[in-house]
C-alpha cells in the first residue's frame, strides 16, 4: 500500500512540475529580449564616438574629495609633514589628491575599524584594526607609518582617525 502510495505521488509530482514551465511565456520573454538588445545597439552606435590616440599626457581625472572627510586645519598649500593633521572617517582617500604623502601617526579617535594602506599596486602596504574600544584585538595608535605618493587609504567601519605628521 505505501509502495502504490509513493508511486502515485511521485507522479502527480512529475506532472505537476512540467506544467508549471509554459514555453509560449518563455518564448514572449525571449523576444522582449532580442528587442531590448536591438534598441541597446542602435543607441549605442548612435551616440559612440570615434576613438582617439592617447596623448603622451593622460588625463587627469577630477579631484573629488569623499563627503565623509574631516580635516582640520587644512590650508590650500600644505606639504608633506607639516603641522596639520587630518580627521578621517569610514572612506576611501588618494595620496597626495587628498592627504600629502609624508610619514604619520595613526591614532583611533573614536570608533573601531580597518586602517588599510594600499600601495600603487593594489596591495595593502598596512591593515591594521584600530579603535577605542575595550578590545583585545583593536590598537589604539600605530607610529611611524610611511604614506606615499600614488598610495590610497581605505577606512572601514565606524573608525575616525587621526593622521599625525612625524618630521
Amino acid at each position: 500500500m505505501k509502495k502504490l502510495l509513493v508511486v502515485a505521488l511521485s507522479v502527480a509530482l512529475l506532472l505537476s512540475t512540467t506544467a508549471c514551465g509554459t514555453n509560449s511565456e518563455l518564448e514572449e520573454l525571449k523576444q522582449e529580449n532580442e528587442q531590448l538588445k536591438a534598441q541597446l545597439e542602435e543607441s549605442s552606435e548612435s551616440t559612440e564616438k570615434p576613438t582617439e590616440k592617447p596623448t603622451e599626457k593622460p588625463t587627469e581625472k577630477p579631484k573629488e574629495k569623499p563627503k565623509e572627510k574631516v580635516e582640520e586645519q587644512k590650508t590650500s598649500d600644505t606639504q608633506a609633514n607639516s603641522n596639520t593633521s587630518y580627521e578621517l572617517t569610514a572612506g576611501n582617500y588618494e595620496v597626495p589628491a587628498d592627504i600629502p604623502a609624508g610619514k604619520y601617526d595613526i591614532v583611533a579617535v573614536s570608533g573601531h575599524g580597518v586602517f588599510t594602506i594600499n600601495n600603487t599596486d593594489g596591495y595593502a602596504d598596512l591593515s591594521e584594526f584600530l579603535g577605542v574600544d575595550n578590545d583585545e584585538y583593536a590598537i589604539k595608535e600605530y607610529k611611524n607609518a610611511k604614506i606615499l605618493e600614488g598610495n590610497t587609504i581605505e577606512i572601514s567601519s565606524t573608525l575616525k582617525a587621526k593622521l599625525v605628521p612625524k618630521d
